[in-house]
């Protein structure tokens, strides 16, 4: 049996530390700031922009696989 929650579902990006790590060094910003940009917490231009690189970084590794 399933139990769903019935609280507001948030948006979020789930990658590796290691992705974390080299989208930190990527953007030269913190650990912190690129976990609160994937947990949409950030919106701002950067935020964005991990975001997106992050969804690269998934589709690459989905490939992978195939």
């Amino acid at each position: 049996m399933e139990i769903q929650s019935k609280g507001m579902q948030k948006n979020r990006i789930e990658i590796s530390s290691k992705h974390k790590k080299d989208l930190a060094i990527e953007f030269n910003t913190s650990l912190t700031t690129v976990q609160m940009s994937l947990d949409f917490v950030f919106n701002s231009e950067q935020a964005v922009k991990i975001r997106e690189k992050a969804k690269e970084m998934l589709l690459k590794e989905v490939d992978k696989v195939n």
